[in-house]
């Protein structure tokens, strides 16, 4: 389990820069929201303009703001300083560590100033992340408040979680003979779930890692029949899988990209239909929703070539689409076209007419779906029965009768 250490400063950020930098220890710098910076992006030091002092800088902002006064009496907290230290046993390299660091800051100082320093001066040379936040907010020009420190300590543990990691949890979970007792509902139960972090980003234009997992494993889902299938085409996908650690209270699958392994994420925060349970669920469904052979292999070839030439809205679009086909287990043109009438004739779901519609469009378009879908008749209502056939039958039903009635009459006579 990570653990975190929250340290006050109470002076200027000189002091702190000197101590995380000296000698030459510092494994990796990272910056955010500095003058030269595109919001909420952290860059390399390397990236910094020549001479750039981020103390300074941070010094600098406080005192514009007003920031850097005493606060009711009290001397100013001008910075906070977390140290977050992995778990030993998980042996993250400086890369991972610094992932998570920046995805904690993210979460709850994206409006602040922040200077991540790694180190791995420690006894057992383990990586860890000095995060330095600057006590203004950008945004609102008011100073840091963290009034819940044990709310940043469990949302650390939620990020370890989600990559798999060992984690802690406040509450006592009591183990059985079978092991340690596991959470009964999972995080979301929402089939499909998108994080207000994830609306911001596309609305901003800008590349989610979180959205691309969720697109290529929409795909994966929808193609595959058993499991093997299924981790087979995410590897086709380029997204590599994982079981999460054993401490965890629910069992699921990790998603990470291949070419990035750092960026990883628990299926059911993607979604409870991403989850582990619900796909083995899904496998086990022989009436589970499926395009057709051929179908599969041209959806397939659609995602690889988006993913190939980067085509990420492609890639999203032909996500969207399976996820709508499976969510209206959509079988057929049809079948799209009376759900559309239906939703209309109600007057309501403009968002769900639109999905299919959307849905029918790119199917017909592609011909990934057949125009309607034959059904076997009951037999009894089959026109198609031979002649012959159906002579004997009608020959037995008649004769059935008489014969009851004979055998009750040897009845009577004895």
């Amino acid at each position: 389990m990570p653990l975190l250490k929250p340290i006050p400063g109470h002076t200027g950020c000189a002091g702190i820069k000197r101590y995380l930098e000296k000698g030459g220890r510092a494994l990796g710098i990272h910056f955010m929201n500095f003058a030269w910076q595109q919001e909420r992006v952290f860059e390399d030091r390397d990236q910094a303009p020549e001479g750039f002092d981020w103390a300074a800088a941070m010094d600098e902002t406080r005192h514009a703001y007003g920031n850097d006064t005493p606060y009711r009496g009290l001397r100013a907290r001008t910075f906070m300083h977390f140290v977050i230290s992995p778990d030993p046993e998980d042996h993250l390299n400086s890369d991972e560590v610094s992932e998570l660091a920046r995805a904690w800051s993210l979460k709850h100082f994206p409006d602040f100033e922040i200077a991540i320093v790694l180190h791995d001066d420690n006894e057992g040379r383990i990586p860890h992340a000095h995060v330095v936040v600057n006590n203004t907010n950008l945004v609102t020009e008011r100073r840091l408040h963290t009034d819940d420190p044990l709310y940043l300590n469990r949302s650390l543990q939620d990020l370890a979680e989600e990559r798999g990691l060992r984690f802690m949890r406040d509450e006592i979970v009591k183990e059985s003979d079978e092991g340690p007792a596991r959470k009964a509902t999972p995080t979301t139960m929402q089939r499909v779930y998108v994080r207000r972090s994830e609306r911001e980003i596309e609305q901003e234009g800008g590349y989610s890692w979180v959205a691309d997992i969720r697109n290529r494993v929409s795909v994966a889902k929808a193609l595959a029949r058993n499991e093997d299938e299924f981790l087979a085409i995410l590897d086709a996908l380029e997204v590599d899988v994982a079981q999460n650690s054993e401490r965890s209270w629910r069992r699921d699958w990790i998603y990470s990209l291949s070419d990035h392994p750092t960026w990883r994420i628990g299926g059911e925060k993607l979604g409870l239909s991403f989850g582990q349970e619900a796909l083995r669920n899904r496998f086990g469904r022989i009436a589970a929703w499926h395009p057709t052979p051929s179908a599969s292999r041209e959806i397939l070839a659609h995602a690889k070539d988006a993913i190939r030439l980067n085509d990420l809205e492609a890639l999203e679009r032909l996500s969207d689409v399976m996820e709508t086909c499976m969510s209206e287990n959509a079988r057929s043109i049809a079948d799209l076209d009376r759900r559309i009438e239906r939703l209309q004739g109600h007057g309501s779901d403009d968002a769900r007419i639109e999905a299919l519609r959307e849905a029918r469009t790119y199917m017909a378009k592609n011909n990934l779906l057949p125009e309607n879908v034959q059904t076997r008749r009951p037999r009894r209502e089959r026109a198609d029965e031979p002649p012959a056939k159906q002579g004997e039958e009608k020959r037995r039903n008649q004769e059935a009768p008489p014969q009851r009635i004979r055998q009750r009459d040897r009845r009577d006579d004895r």
